[in-house]
């Protein structure tokens, strides 16, 4: 009965030992800068080409309702953004919420959860709108 008992606190202080080494890689990871990506959203494609005409009518979209968060330039922390957010730089290599065409055309449309301090933009913004703002900030953005 002694062997079955210390095997059993044997298997405890193991699951114990690798839950927290699990709990230590997965905060590593996040204050590293780990991205989160969307999978399914990195599957669309832009159907919008990136002509100049698609990339003015983005700076004007862009305009009209981004840059009071993200900034005239696209780096972040514009006057009217809410307090305590910090919205992301758009222009760096950083992108939190994907990269791809379709992962920045969700997060516009879609908004960014959990809080939605990015506020889906689907009522505001007609599809071609989003396209050309994402077309706009790859335009833009530090080679």
């Amino acid at each position: 009965m002694s062997s079955l008992l210390s095997r059993i606190r044997v298997s405890h202080g193991f699951l114990a030992a690798a839950a927290a080494a699990w709990i230590v890689c997965v905060s590593l990871g996040v204050s590293a800068g780990a991205q989160v990506k969307n999978p399914e959203a990195a599957k669309i494609k832009n159907p919008v080409k990136a002509t100049p005409e698609s990339i003015a009518a983005g700076k004007t979209a862009y305009g009209k309702y981004c840059k009071f968060c993200h900034n005239e330039d696209a780096t972040g922390n514009g006057p009217l953004a809410p307090k305590d957010t910090h919205p992301p730089n758009l222009v760096d290599a950083t992108w939190d919420h994907g990269s791809t065409d379709g992962e920045i055309f969700t997060s516009i449309k879609e908004g960014i959860g959990p809080k939605f301090d990015m506020k889906p933009m689907k009522t505001k913004m007609m599809d071609t709108d989003i396209w050309n703002v994402v077309n706009y900030l790859h335009s833009i953005a530090k080679k």
